[in-house]
């Protein structure tokens, strides 16, 4: 076929193949990229060495208690120990409560935390028990010993002799350990308190009395003194305490087996004193009543006795008589007159007076010697009081 002519018609020319800049194949944009297979599996491999040893290390720190939680540490088992030992319990807890109660302490705390509050001392590798309390790590440890005796209203209500213990175990545990808290382990804390007085209401409003009676007291004349009974009231299941004191002090002396002596002056006196019933419940509460009550010492007395045998035998055959006292007020000095007929004794010492000091409440302060069959009147007069001798 004739070639066509310039710029006329007919088919184009041939055109040459387009170039991509290779042979043959993708234009490089879309070209496979290279292989990272071998990168991923060296950054896989590290990373595998980073988690074994994170979790060796936290493996570690777990088992060894290091990380706040999981087994105790060796510091946190000294620790339980020296809190066991040392710390104070009531007597119905058993050692075995306390030391359940600090490990449960030492659980919730960790030896580093109670460190820092205090309660333990930590050097090196010995821990020791200080008993600075907080106010919280207390009642931890008295919950402790309430949970870990079992049944706590039994063992209390044991210790306490309570009958019934029902209304016992229906008080809220928290209130019960923050009463321990405050009785037992004596610390001071405002928190705890308020804890404490909910347990002491519920208890109180269980076990205590309404009203007690007042006790009664029946007076008989003693020497420089006023022996009371004392008659306290019944209250079933507790033990009530009595105790008096006389109206002219302020000492309360207790009531041994329902007797008490108020002393007075001198003989013949009157002696009055308060008494007083009171019942102490194991919680701290305590009811008490009184009563007044008065009575009269014996009077005064002076009076002779007849002696066995003559006191000077070398005036033989002779007697001999005491001269005895009672009543009189201790620690003072009276005049003793001795007369004869009512007039000069004649004594052998020329002296028919003598003075004496009262050193006790009863005694004797001279005696009297004659021939046998002797009867003239002789007294002895001292301080008011007349006694005859009885020859």
């Amino acid at each position: 076929m004739p070639a066509a002519p310039a710029g006329g018609y007919g088919p184009p020319p041939a055109q040459p193949p387009v170039a991509y800049g290779s042979a043959y194949g993708l234009p490089p944009h879309h070209q496979p990229k290279k292989s990272n297979k071998g990168l991923l599996i060296g950054l896989g491999a590290a990373g595998a060495v980073v988690l074994v040893a994170l979790l060796g290390t936290g493996a570690w720190a777990f088992f060894t208690g290091r990380l706040g939680f999981g087994p105790l540490s060796a510091e946190d088992k000294k620790a339980v120990t020296a809190i066991a030992a040392e710390a104070p319990k009531p007597a119905w807890a058993s050692d075995g409560d306390a030391r359940c109660a600090a490990e449960q302490l030492v659980k919730d705390e960790r030896s580093e935390a109670l460190g820092k509050a205090g309660l333990i001392k930590i050097t090196g590798e010995t821990v020791t028990y200080t008993g600075a309390w907080r106010g919280q790590q207390a009642t931890t440890y008295a919950e402790g010993l309430l949970s870990c005796s079992g049944d706590w209203s039994k063992a209390i209500g044991k210790e306490w002799a309570l009958a019934d213990t029902g209304c016992l175990g229906d008080v809220d545990e928290a209130a019960m350990a923050g009463l321990i808290t405050t009785q037992v382990m004596e610390v001071e804390d405002a928190g705890v308190q308020k804890k404490a007085d909910k347990a002491v209401s519920a208890l109180d409003e269980c076990y205590t009395s309404d009203e007690l009676t007042a006790p009664t007291a029946t007076a008989t004349p003693a020497v420089l003194g006023v022996d009371f009974t004392v008659k306290g009231p019944a209250v079933e299941g507790s033990e009530v305490v009595l105790r008096a004191k006389s109206a002219d002090s302020t000492e309360w002396v207790p009531v041994t087996g329902g007797k008490v002596n108020i002393p007075v002056r001198e003989g013949g006196q009157e002696g009055c004193a308060t008494f007083e019933a009171s019942i102490s419940y194991p919680w701290g509460t305590t009811k008490t009543s009184e009563t007044e009550a008065c009575g009269k010492a014996k009077d005064r007395r002076l009076w002779w006795t007849k002696d066995k045998t003559c006191a000077q035998p070398k005036f033989a055959p002779c007697s001999s008589w005491t001269l005895h006292y009672e009543g009189y007020e201790l620690l003072s000095s009276v005049t003793i007159k001795l007369k004869l007929n009512g007039g000069n004794c004649q004594s052998a010492s020329g002296s028919c007076s003598d003075t004496a000091f009262v050193t006790k409440p009863s005694g004797t302060w001279t005696n009297w010697t004659a021939p046998k069959g002797w009867k003239d009147r002789f007294t002895a007069e001292v301080d008011g009081l007349t006694a005859v001798l009885p020859n």
